[in-house]
């Protein structure tokens, strides 16, 4: 299986709990997430967002990572995502 089918899966499931165990609406949830799955238009994106994940539709092809102002940047990607910075890992027991 792809990594980005497992990652979509992951995050679809994420979702499905969050839902269940919230009080407030499920819409909420998925409004939490649309930054970090929804795509945006290159006219969107300022060199403030600094590097993201760039492609193209439909999907054929791993994303570019870095910035329309990167030397080597394809000129061809149309949408971009954020990059995710994960959290450090907590340190493991005794350490």
């Amino acid at each position: 299986m792809r990594k980005e089918k497992i990652m979509n899966d992951l995050i679809e499931e994420l979702k499905k709990t969050m839902k269940r165990e919230i009080s407030g609406p499920s819409w909420v949830v998925d409004e939490l997430f649309k930054p970090l799955t929804e795509a945006k238009s290159i006219d969107e994106w300022h060199e403030d967002y600094g590097d993201a994940l760039w492609w193209t539709f439909p999907i054929q092809e791993s994303p570019y990572c870095g910035s329309p102002l990167d030397e080597d940047w394809p000129g061809y990607h149309t949408h971009w995502t954020p990059i995710v910075i994960p959290a450090a890992p907590a340190p493991k027991e005794g350490e």
